[in-house]
């Protein structure tokens, strides 16, 4: 229980680090400062899915399943991958930079180059405290990176020296955090030592879908972020990232309990079959429904009061999109819910066709309505977006259902009984 409780911690302090990042910013910034980073952030974000394909993923599978007698041999070879990698990375950022419009914009890209490798580098010595069953010791690094980063912010702050540039810097606070981390560690020696090439190879084998799903899938609202700094302004770019402040905690939520849940679903479809499974697990993306309703009912009745208590009153002019950015967080949900069925049924491909058609739809639409509505055209393009996902995810659940043939009976039933 203790260390069910201290990956539960650990999550929420790194997800709230980040999120209290970007609230701080949002007020302290000026509207157009605040833009460029959160369009260096939404790359940010971009670059980590890249290196969650190549590196976290397939670590915390290849690792156990194939190295579990020789696992801190494995991990000290993925070490030498992970520095290519994040310096590859690195790297893209730096190019991004090069070719970005903005020039606000190419310099703090110009500084994510600089800071990406230490952050994905400390993501990476957190993954490894859950492989070796040591989620403590990944919380004690989400704590001291979180003191580091919102103590930086705060410096900066007193000292007048804040802006885009310098706020995006505080993530820089990772690498020392990482190097400390991993300097503290205390691995008995192994004999056997994996070569790095054939764990590139087995890293690539595994993740190379979830690789080729991040290519051609951007999150929708880091894509329509970028998108809105290219074709309409910083300004707006940055309100988008502020009202995504309001309905991330409901994506974090919904993604932890996707993960907390996927093993019993999964054991659900193997006990049953696949065909019941899916019927009788049906309960799983109703609650996820029924709590992300719950969410954005409290966020819209509340949404002036969150406002003034989170931005101070910056943002008020924006809340008149926070019902249709509801909409749209509420077709992800609906998307999440079953995703995580289908993800248990072992279909994987409908991932990247959901991302794909999200994608395709979403800069379709960017093109056609951001130049004439503005922040307003990027909600709509999300609204789009996500419906034409969860569309795909729901598509795939009922061409299932038919080609796995079951009785809807005891559902329910068995579903109160396996949970």
């Amino acid at each position: 229980m203790s260390k069910v409780l201290a990956s539960i911690a650990d999550q929420a302090t790194s997800s709230t680090a980040n999120f209290v990042m970007n609230i701080l910013l949002a007020r302290w910034l000026a509207p157009a400062d605040y833009g460029s980073f959160s369009v260096a952030w939404s790359f940010c974000l971009v670059f980590a899915a890249f290196h969650n394909a190549i590196i976290l993923e397939p670590m915390s599978v290849v690792g156990p399943a194939e190295y579990g007698s020789a696992l801190r041999g494995y991990l000290r070879s993925v070490r030498k991958l992970n520095v290519l990698v994040v310096l590859a990375l690195g790297l893209c950022a730096a190019a991004a930079g090069l070719f970005y419009k903005t020039s606000e914009v190419r310099q703090v890209l110009f500084v994510l180059a600089l800071c990406l490798p230490g952050y994905l580098l400390l993501l990476t010595r957190r993954r490894e405290q859950y492989i070796l069953d040591r989620p403590l010791h990944a919380l004690e690094i989400s704590v001291v990176y979180a003191l580091a980063v919102l103590g930086a912010l705060n410096i900066l702050r007193t000292t007048t020296h804040l802006s885009a540039i310098t706020g995006l810097a505080c993530t820089g606070m990772a690498l020392p955090v990482a190097l400390w981390a991993g300097v503290r560690r205390s691995y008995p020696p192994e004999s056997l030592e994996a070569g790095v090439r054939p764990i590139a190879r087995a890293h690539w084998k595994y993740g190379r879908w979830l690789f080729a799903s991040t290519l051609v899938a951007f999150g929708i609202p880091d894509l329509q972020t970028i998108l809105l700094s290219v074709i309409v302004d910083l300004k707006s770019a940055g309100a988008l990232r502020a009202l995504m402040n309001f309905v991330v905690p409901l994506a974090q939520l919904l993604t932890v309990l996707s993960i907390y849940c996927l093993p019993r679903l999964a054991r659900q479809m193997k006990l049953h079959g696949v065909g019941r499974g899916l019927r009788q697990s049906i309960v799983f993306p109703l609650a996820m429904i029924v709590t992300a309703v719950g969410y954005l009912g409290v966020l819209l009745a509340f949404g002036p009061l969150l406002e003034r208590v989170l931005y101070g009153g910056r943002m008020a002019q924006y809340l008149r999109y926070l019902p249709w950015l509801a909409a749209a967080a509420l077709l992800s949900a609906l998307g999440t819910g079953f995703s995580t069925l289908l993800r248990a049924a072992q279909n994987s491909q409908h991932q990247l066709l959901a991302g794909v058609a999200g994608t395709i739809t979403g800069i379709m639409a960017a093109l056609l309505l951001l130049k004439g509505h503005g922040l307003e055209g990027a909600i709509w393009s999300m609204i789009l977006a996500n419906a034409v996902s969860t569309l795909s995810i729901l598509g795939t659940y009922l061409w299932m259902l038919r080609k796995q043939r079951a009785s809807w009976s005891h559902a329910f039933h068995y579903f109160r009984l396996d949970f």
